[in-house]
């Protein structure tokens, strides 16, 4: 047994010890029935109260310990566990974790259904390629994926690729040798080495250089790779997770993303809607930020009260769950009574402009705008006409059209 316990009536009074006990203190400083001061015994000077603070760390024969102090009706425990031993038992505690996607909301049927898809392609050894737009969770989604595949206990890494010279990719994926790099003395592991049979996720992938599709599309086909400055081929087992916002499709057909890249990283594909799209999990969303806040801060989760949802729901959320988070955060920052009410929450003004997406249309086509502004009226008007018929008569087009564009853009109600 690793861990120690002493136990001591209300009258100080020692009741009993474990064998670990035992042996770790001298005979004559634990005799049963007798009085004990627990201080003395741990060394614990006068700054250390376990009445308040319920643990801590002490030291005896030169060896860390954790110190719980527990209360139990006319008695108090003593339990002491070597750290180096926590340590290791923590090692090995198995973290891939059927839990992993509890942190996304899902009482929406579309979110419902991307977790289900999720969990089986995190199975898998395949690349997997995850879209969405900004503040959608592409990288929660990405580390719940690796945390449930068989490959969860080993390291996960991720690089953004966006706006990175390709020298600097280069190295942080690959690594370099010594002398690769004027004044570089020393050798460097990249991440697909640090990772070797865990995960990678590269996200930003869009904005990867062509050069740096190639070698990446080399080292996806069979796993090997060279450092910079370096003529010896390294082998490697991990999985490539990619995230994106963009249509690689589009780019693909515009020339600016490799084919060949592309039919290789979208074999396995999840699409993370927005949150237009999964109002249902807004009331839900709330809640975990609220309690998420208080957590960290210490402090009794403020009441919601029932106008916050229906006002937060009515909004478009063109940051989407980010957005949402950052919102309620700087709200509950300022919150100065045991309730959240409409009037402390600031929604960004809308009369600069009606249209959230405008601001997001940097190397988009005509025809990914239009189709951007087609999609943004549909999810206004939805709510006002909850039917495709309904919604035809009011836009003055036929019943198959709306039919068709609700389900290509996947408006829901």
């Amino acid at each position: 047994m690793q861990v120690a316990i002493i136990e001591i009536d209300n009258s100080c009074n020692l009741v009993a010890y474990n064998q670990t006990a035992k042996e770790l203190f001298a005979p004559n400083l634990l005799k049963v029935n007798q009085s004990i001061d627990y201080r003395e015994l741990f060394n614990l000077n006068d700054t250390i109260c376990l009445e308040k603070q319920d643990d801590t760390i002490i030291v005896l024969d030169a060896q860390y310990f954790l110190l719980q102090q527990v209360k139990v009706a006319l008695k108090t425990l003593y339990i002491l566990q070597p750290i180096e031993y926590l340590k290791k038992r923590l090692s090995k505690i198995d973290v891939v974790d059927c839990q992993a996607f509890d942190i996304f909301a899902t009482r929406s049927n579309v979110m419902q259904k991307l977790v289900d898809k999720a969990k089986a392609f995190s199975m898998q050894r395949e690349p997997l390629l995850i879209s969405g737009e900004t503040g959608t969770g592409k990288d929660l989604l990405a580390n719940a994926c690796h945390l449930y595949s068989p490959r969860g206990d080993q390291t996960f890494l991720a690089l953004n690729c966006a706006a990175m010279p390709d020298d600097v990719v280069e190295s942080e994926l690959y690594g370099h040798a010594a002398g690769a790099y004027p004044g570089v003395l020393e050798s460097k592991k990249g991440f697909f080495e640090q990772a070797n049979g865990g995960s990678v996720l590269l996200d930003g992938i869009d904005e990867m250089s062509f050069q740096m599709q190639t070698k990446l599309l080399r080292f996806i086909n069979d796993g090997y790779f060279r450092r910079v400055g370096d003529d010896n081929e390294v082998y490697v087992d991990v999985r490539i997770i990619c995230a994106t916002k963009a249509d690689l499709a589009v780019l693909v057909e515009q020339g600016k993303f490799r084919k060949d890249l592309y039919y290789r990283l979208n074999v396995l594909s999840l699409n993370l809607p927005s949150l237009q799209e999964r109002k249902e999990d807004i009331p839900l969303l709330i809640h975990m930020f609220v309690v998420e806040f208080a957590n960290k801060q210490g402090v009794i989760p403020p009441l919601v009260d029932n106008d916050v949802i229906d006002y937060l729901s009515r909004y478009s959320w063109p940051g989407n769950v980010r957005q949402l988070k950052n919102i309620l955060y700087s709200s509950l920052a300022q919150l100065t009574s045991s309730e959240l009410t409409v009037k402390d929450i600031i929604l960004p003004s809308s009369t600069k402009t009606q249209l959230p997406w405008i601001d997001d249309i940097e190397n988009k086509t005509l025809d990914e705008m239009t189709k951007q502004f087609e999609k943004e009226i549909l999810l206004r008007l939805y709510d006002k006409f909850p039917s495709s018929r309904k919604l035809a008569k009011r836009l003055g087009v036929s019943h198959t059209a709306i039919a068709n564009k609700l389900r290509d853009y996947r408006v829901r109600r």
